[in-house]
């Protein structure tokens, strides 16, 4: 959570930002979760996956398009925040499936056999 305040006020002073928590991810469905959006920067030009701390804990990314941040997902703490930015759709038009894709993942476990 402290990345996301980072995040929004240092990087985008001035953005509106979609903030969404779910239940905290384990390591290895953080780390599907990191591969996926890294086929997702690798599929597209200018596109670009920030990981985290470097000292192996990896418990957040960032993607990038054209220099700016567009996405934050951070599982570092209590729960798995992704902090979206508002004009997010417009420069990565496919954000969204990525998204999509991840809901799943981040649903509760209550909620995935009804």
């Amino acid at each position: 959570m402290v990345m996301g305040l980072v995040f929004s006020d240092y990087l985008l002073p001035q953005a509106t930002l979609e903030v969404k928590a779910y239940r905290r991810l384990s390591d290895y469905s953080f780390g599907v979760m990191r591969q996926e959006a890294e086929a997702f920067a690798q599929a597209r030009g200018g596109v670009r996956l920030e990981v985290g701390s470097g000292d192996g804990s990896e418990r957040y990314f960032v993607l990038h398009t054209n220099g700016q941040p567009v996405m934050l997902v951070d599982n570092s703490s209590l729960q798995l925040v992704v902090m979206v930015v508002g004009d997010a759709g417009e420069r990565a038009p496919d954000l969204g499936d990525l998204q999509q894709q991840w809901r799943v993942r981040t649903r509760p476990d209550w909620d995935r056999w009804r």
